[in-house]
């Protein structure tokens, strides 16, 4: 009950945290720099590179496998930086120092107390890219790549850049993969290839050293063994050269084979509602000044040593209450004199 008299008595004061305090957070949310959102949608319709097909291995969606494997290359400062300077953030950060700046550092004069030191391109790149991008599989083979950027273009921008990098990355990888199975495959023809050699020319001369025996060596055991050892030769050296053709078809068309294609292009970004910022801030604030407005009247309550009920007039001079008028000139200090 007395603390709501002292909230009635200063009415004033129990508002004025309320007020200050949506002020303050409503000045902070637009001192804030402006942020725009682009999205990719990108079909995915194979495994990442090295991603297992084990039957061992739970399945997981395409989407989801892509999603873990860009949101790995995020970590990767240069990654990071080779999005930046593909979708024009460095670009953008060289001519505007400082842009980055959040919080209190963005508040114009607070810079100087609350922002960190200046720190290179290729610095604030590995450390806004990462936080910038957000990968949302939309379906089992498609995903959402977001991206918020300081305006529409560089939104844009960035959310190509990293389905570039990361198409980039799965060629690279893919190609390493597929020099390997070359080089494997040549190996292997130039083994079939000599053992062939070596069948032929076994069969050829025991033909001349016996030139009744007919070129199937039917009728000759050691003849025909040497045909069909020529003939075993000569399929493993095709199946061999078919394979290794095949790899080599498969490396110079890799381009082509990195498992995903973009479906939506990624447009010209769209400003991030600063209503539903405010509106977050706003409540916020609010519940901070209601914090300190309570703090306040608590004080002042606890503080009021004012007689103003029946009993507090007893407790403060050990008398009891006779009659009550609406208000005695003068407070507590007239009813003491009075009472002498």
């Amino acid at each position: 009950m007395k603390f709501l008299e002292t909230m009635f008595r200063h009415r004033l004061l129990a508002i004025l945290p309320l007020v200050i305090g949506l002020v303050v957070a409503a000045g902070y949310e637009m001192s804030q720099p402006r942020a725009f959102t682009s999205t990719a949608d990108v079909w995915v319709d194979a495994s990442t590179p090295a991603q297992t097909n084990s039957n061992a291995v739970q399945y997981t969606d395409p989407s989801t496998q892509q999603q873990l494997a860009i949101e790995e290359l995020l970590k990767s400062r240069t990654f990071d930086i080779a999005v930046g300077g593909q979708g024009g953030m460095s670009a953008y950060l060289g001519a505007h120092p400082g842009a980055n700046a959040t919080g209190l550092a963005a508040i114009p004069g607070l810079s100087s107390l609350f922002g960190s030191s200046q720190a290179s391109i290729d610095d604030t790149l590995a450390a806004v890219i990462p936080n910038d991008v957000t990968i949302l599989p939309t379906g089992p083979q498609i995903n959402a790549i977001t991206v918020q950027g300081p305006t529409p273009a560089i939104a844009a921008g960035t959310a190509a850049a990293v389905v570039q990098q990361y198409g980039n990355e799965v060629a690279q990888a893919q190609t390493a993969s597929d020099q390997l199975a070359v080089s494997y495959y040549d190996q292997q023809v130039s083994q079939a290839l000599s053992t062939l050699q070596t069948a032929d020319q076994a069969l050829q001369t025991y033909l001349v050293a016996h030139p009744k025996v007919p070129a199937s060596g039917t009728g000759d055991a050691t003849a025909t063994e040497l045909v069909h050892t020529a003939a075993e030769a000569g399929t493993s050296y095709q199946g061999s050269l078919q394979a290794d053709n095949q790899a080599k078809l498969t490396l110079e068309d890799v381009a082509n084979n990195i498992g995903f294609r973009v479906l939506d292009q990624p447009q010209a970004g769209t400003s991030v509602s600063i209503s539903k910022k405010l509106l977050g801030s706003g409540l916020a604030g609010l519940l901070v000044g209601v914090i300190v407005s309570l703090l306040i009247l608590s004080a002042l309550t606890a503080a009021d040593k004012t007689a103003r009920q029946a009993e507090d007039v007893k407790k403060a001079l050990g008398l009891d209450v006779a009659g009550t008028i609406s208000r005695v000139n003068g407070g507590t200090a007239s009813v003491q004199r009075g009472g002498a």
